[in-house]
Order: C-alpha cells, then sequence, then structure tokens
C-alpha cells in the first residue's frame, strides 16, 4: 500500500497538468526514470539542474548538379517538352535559401486547379526557366527525408522545367517528389489531374 496520501498525489498531477508541458508519455518516462534519487537530490537542496539543451544536427542542403549530363527519363517518355531548358541552372545552390514555393492562383484558399492550367501559366508568362527540373529532384531525393521535409515540409512539390509527353497516347506530365515514410519518393503527375495548395512548384528565386 502506498504511504503517499491521495492529495499528496494529486497535488503532483495538478502541478504538471497546470504546467502545460507534460504528456502522459512524459509521466511514464518519469515512472521509469532510473535516477530518481538525483530529482530527490535537487528537492532536498543539495543540488542544482543545469539545462544543457540537445542542438538538432545541422543537414547539409546544398545541392551540386552535372548540369552536362542529361537526366533518364522512364521509358514511356517520348518527348521532353522544353528540352532548351533542360540542362540549364546553378551547378551548385543551398536548397534552404535559394528557392521558394510557388503556387497558382487557382491553387489558393482551398481550391483546386488542373496541372495543364498551372503549366500554361508558367509558359505564358516565361516561368519555366526559373523552375527546378528532373535533374534538381533526383539530387534532392538523394538527401532523404529529414532534408526534404525541412525545407519542404509534407508538400508534393513539382518540377515543371521538366515536363514530358507520353508516348501513344501524348499525355502531358511532371515529375514530383514527396515523402512516403522513410523515402522520398520521385513520381510523375499527369496534368489533367488536379492540383491543391499542397502541390507548389519549385522554383529559384533569381
Amino acid at each position: 500500500m502506498s504511504s503517499y496520501s491521495e492529495g499528496q498525489v494529486h497535488q503532483l498531477a495538478d502541478s504538471l497538468e497546470l504546467r502545460g508541458e507534460f504528456t502522459p508519455e512524459h509521466i511514464t518516462k518519469l515512472g521509469q526514470y532510473p535516477r530518481l534519487g538525483d530529482i530527490r537530490l535537487v528537492l532536498d537542496g543539495q543540488a542544482e539542474i543545469v539545462v544543457i539543451k540537445k542542438e538538432e544536427p545541422s543537414l547539409n542542403t546544398i545541392i551540386r548538379v552535372d548540369r552536362t549530363v542529361r537526366p533518364a527519363y522512364p521509358d514511356w517518355v517520348e518527348k521532353v517538352m522544353h528540352l532548351e531548358l533542360e540542362c540549364t541552372g546553378p551547378a551548385e545552390y543551398d536548397l534552404a535559401t535559394a528557392v521558394s514555393l510557388w503556387l497558382h492562383d487557382g491553387q489558393k484558399g482551398g481550391s483546386t486547379t488542373k496541372g495543364k492550367v498551372i503549366y500554361d501559366h508558367l509558359k505564358k508568362h516565361s516561368m519555366l526557366a526559373s523552375c527546378l527540373s528532373l535533374q534538381d529532384a533526383l539530387e534532392i531525393q538523394k538527401k532523404g527525408v529529414a532534408v526534404f521535409q525541412k525545407v519542404f515540409g509534407n508538400k508534393v512539390v513539382y518540377f515543371w522545367k521538366s515536363a514530358v509527353r507520353r508516348r501513344g497516347d501524348r499525355y502531358l506530365f511532371v515529375p514530383c517528389l514527396y515523402v512516403d515514410g522513410v523515402r522520398v519518393v520521385l513520381d510523375w503527375s499527369w496534368l489533367e489531374d488536379v492540383w491543391n495548395g499542397r502541390g507548389p512548384a519549385v522554383r529559384f528565386d533569381k
């Protein structure tokens, strides 16, 4: 039988709850903490707590692209729509500072719009040259989930410079990246599908 009074137990629980920082998981961990004697020393005035926060490991967000080498496209690709732009762009840049995410007006405020509308807008306003390409997507994919989520969160990001036409039906597709569990996935989206606010274009700031 516990030697602690019910009032003492409630007082401790109330104090932890009022702090607003303790979850049920924290309480479980506290009960399992192997050095509770150290906490008693603090309460008895024989020791003090010095907080040393662990810093998050620095993530390498530098992207290097060999623009002299054409990327490999899937076998179903009949035509790269903007071959003249394919190998353009900086050979090295910081993903965390050199790019931004762009949304078509039709993607904002919870709205959706067809990928073809976004693509036509980018072409009409000469914005494709500032978009990232399949080359960039492949290098960003190699950086892994931590770097991707640091820069893009949980969005699906699109690389419009590398829009392609599919053999046979001649439909248009664009490459994209997203996180699936513990990996960054490269996929292709059909421009007849609809895009929402979670599907921005990745563009260079300059």
